[in-house]
C-alpha cells in the first residue's frame, strides 16, 4: 500500500485516481458498439473531470492555482496503484468477443479497488483534514459503483442499457 501522511498526498492520489479514471471510461466508451452504453461511458469519464474541480475547491486552501494546474496536467504518475486498467481489452478474462457487461464489470471492479484503497489511507492517516478529504473521494467513487452496478443489474436481467436521468450531471 502506498503510505499517504499528508494532504498534499491525498491530493496527488486523487489526481492520478480521476485522471486514470478518465482514461480508462474514454477507453470503454470507445470499445462499446451499443449508444446508450457509450453515453454512459462518456458520461463517466465527465465526471472524473468534474472530480478534479471538485477536488480543487476542496483543496483550494492547500494548493495555489498555478501548483494545481501543474499538479493535473503532468504526465508524471503520482500513485503506483493499478486501479483502472490501461485498457478494458488487456485485463485478464476479456476477449475480442467481450461485451458491455465485462467493460462494466471490470468499471465496477475497478470503482471498488478504489474505494477500498481511499479507505485504507484513512485508517493509515492520523490527520483529520486528510480523512475528511478522504471521506468525500470515497462518496464520489461509492456513486460511480452504484451508477454501474445499476446497468451492469438491468443489462443482465433485460439485454439493455437504461437512460437514467444522472447523465450530463
Amino acid at each position: 500500500m502506498v503510505e499517504i501522511t499528508d494532504v498534499m498526498e491525498a491530493i496527488k492520489s486523487a489526481i492520478q485516481m480521476e485522471k486514470d479514471g478518465y482514461a480508462f471510461y474514454k477507453k470503454a466508451a470507445a470499445q462499446t458498439s451499443n449508444e446508450m452504453g457509450r453515453t454512459i461511458f462518456e458520461s463517466l469519464a465527465n465526471d472524473e473531470l468534474t472530480h478534479l474541480d471538485v477536488f480543487q475547491k476542496i483543496f483550494d486552501d492547500e494548493v495555489i492555482n498555478s501548483e494545481w494546474d501543474a499538479l493535473v496536467e503532468s504526465n508524471k504518475k503520482y500513485d503506483s496503484v493499478p486501479i483502472f486498467p490501461k485498457d478494458p481489452k488487456e485485463v485478464d478474462g476479456i476477449s475480442p468477443d467481450s461485451n458491455e457487461l465485462d467493460a462494466l464489470r471490470i468499471a465496477m471492479d475497478s470503482e471498488k479497488e478504489s474505494i477500498d484503497h481511499y479507505t485504507k489511507i484513512i485508517n493509515a492517516s492520523k490527520d483529520p483534514d486528510v480523512k475528511k478529504i478522504i471521506e468525500i473521494i470515497i462518496e464520489q467513487e461509492k456513486n460511480h459503483y452504484s451508477i454501474l452496478e445499476g446497468e451492469f443489474s438491468h443489462i443482465s436481467s433485460t439485454g439493455y442499457w437504461l437512460e437514467l436521468d444522472y447523465l450530463g450531471g
